[in-house]
This record gives structure tokens, C-alpha cells and sequence, in this order.
């Protein structure tokens, strides 16, 4: 009895489906977002339409869950099951339309390709891609020790860089810029520096990545008393305007 049970299920929602005088032809689309940042919510929109004729019975839409997103929530009923979102619809009359919403979290960086179905008596398919992109975040930061300083002393500037972000940092570079009282004495850093007069300039640092730091170290000299100001400006290939940080010094 078991082996008929079976067997019967799938022929009679066939006979169920075509004994209609018209017959149903279920289509479905699917709009992802064009660019998501890393971390950030997406919402895919699926749209289920029922062009042909006759009803649809046992509509079943399905949203895989695919790398590199997280399931969040979905409208309309929808619940997770596995890796698919799964919406249990019932009849699709003939022109009836739906749209189902699902948004999740983007977790990698790179493309998303993501797919659902629809079945009722046939089943059709669609599919769409992303792309999720992380974001560099530098902060610049700019310390003098020892402050007030005597002139004929040294003092050190400790200039840090930090990514924030969720993408890698790319040709990094920092420039620094003496006040007329000061005169270079020696630099450290994870590039080499060159100095021309009052400017000392780094060599690009070829990339920084997240939740990463480079630390540079500038040795001047007091050369006259004054309330005196140090200049430090970043650039990388991901910033349209320097960064810059100014540290006030007191020589005397």
C-alpha cells in the first residue's frame, strides 16, 4: 500500500494540472542589487507570474541560499530550508502575479551568482549575480614626543596608518612636511624616505591590509623657538583627496 501511495502522488497532481481546458505556464525573474559592500544587507525581489491560460496548482518557489551571503529574512511567508528560502504559494491563477523579497548579508568579497525555481507541474528557472565589494578605511594618526622640546634637542614624530576597512590598501603613500624651525634628522618606517629640504617623502607602501598598520618614525631637530606645526598628508590608489593630520609641537 505504501509502493501505491507513492506512485499515485506525482500521477495525479499531473491529471490534476492538465485536465483543464487551458493550460498554465509559470514564468519567474529575478533583480539582484548591481554592487553590495561587505557586511552590508542585499535584498533579492523574485517575480512569479502565471502566463498561459489555465491554473497552476502546487507552486513552489525556491531561493538557493548560495557562498558568500547569509540569510536574513524574507516576506510572504517564506521560510529557510536547508540552503533554499522555500515560498509554498498554492494556485497561480491564469494572470496572476507575485513578488517575493529575500535579503541577506554579504559575507566574501567577489561575485554572487544566485539562483531560484519555481515548479508546479513544470519548473522554470532563473538566476542572477552581484558583485561585493569591500571598502579601505585608513586612519592617520600623528604623535610628538617629547612636546615642548628645547631647541638644539630632538624630538620624534610617530605616524601611524591603520586600515580600518574590509579591503586591502593599495600604494599607500605619506608625506610629511617640516615646520621652518625643524631640521631632519632620521626616519623609520616599512618604506624608505627621501628627504628634499623640509619635505620628507616615503616610498609608496605597496599595500595595507585590513585590520593591518604601518608605523613610520621621523627624527627632527629644534632649530628655533615657536609654536610649530607638522604636516603629514596620505594618498593611496583608493583616495580621491589626501588625508591629512597636522601635529602642533612647542620648541623653546
Amino acid at each position: 500500500m505504501k509502493i501505491r501511495l507513492l506512485q499515485t502522488v506525482p500521477i495525479l497532481t499531473l491529471i490534476a494540472c492538465v485536465v483543464h481546458a487551458g493550460q498554465p505556464r509559470v514564468e519567474i525573474t529575478k533583480n539582484c542589487p548591481e554592487l553590495r559592500y561587505l557586511g552590508r544587507p542585499a535584498t533579492f525581489e523574485i517575480a512569479v507570474a502565471n502566463r498561459g491560460d489555465g491554473p497552476a496548482l502546487n507552486v513552489v518557489v525556491r531561493d538557493t541560499v548560495s557562498g558568500g551571503v547569509t540569510f536574513l529574512s524574507a516576506d510572504s511567508g517564506g521560510i529557510r530550508e536547508h540552503a533554499d528560502v522555500v515560498w509554498q504559494l498554492g494556485t497561480f491563477a491564469p494572470g496572476q502575479t507575485r513578488t517575493l523579497t529575500t535579503t541577506m548579508r554579504c559575507d566574501r568579497i567577489g561575485q554572487v551568482a544566485n539562483t531560484a525555481r519555481v515548479s508546479y507541474c513544470a519548473e522554470a528557472e532563473t538566476a542572477c549575480a552581484f558583485d561585493i565589494k569591500g571598502i579601505p578605511a585608513i586612519l592617520l594618526e600623528c604623535v610628538d614626543d617629547p612636546d615642548p622640546t628645547e631647541v638644539g634637542a630632538e624630538l620624534t614624530y610617530t605616524i601611524t596608518v591603520l586600515n580600518q576597512g574590509s579591503a586591502v590598501g593599495t600604494n599607500i603613500l605619506v608625506n610629511c612636511t617640516l615646520a621652518p624651525e625643524q631640521e631632519y634628522v632620521s626616519s623609520t618606517g616599512p618604506s624608505k624616505a627621501a628627504v628634499a629640504g623640509k619635505s620628507v617623502r616615503f616610498a609608496p607602501l605597496a599595500s595595507l591590509a585590513p585590520k593591518q598598520k604601518a608605523v613610520f618614525s621621523l627624527r627632527v631637530k629644534a632649530l628655533a623657538p615657536g609654536d610649530v606645526r607638522f604636516a603629514v598628508e596620505l594618498n593611496s590608489d583608493q583616495i580621491t583627496r589626501p588625508v591629512m593630520e597636522t601635529e602642533s609641537s612647542y620648541l623653546y
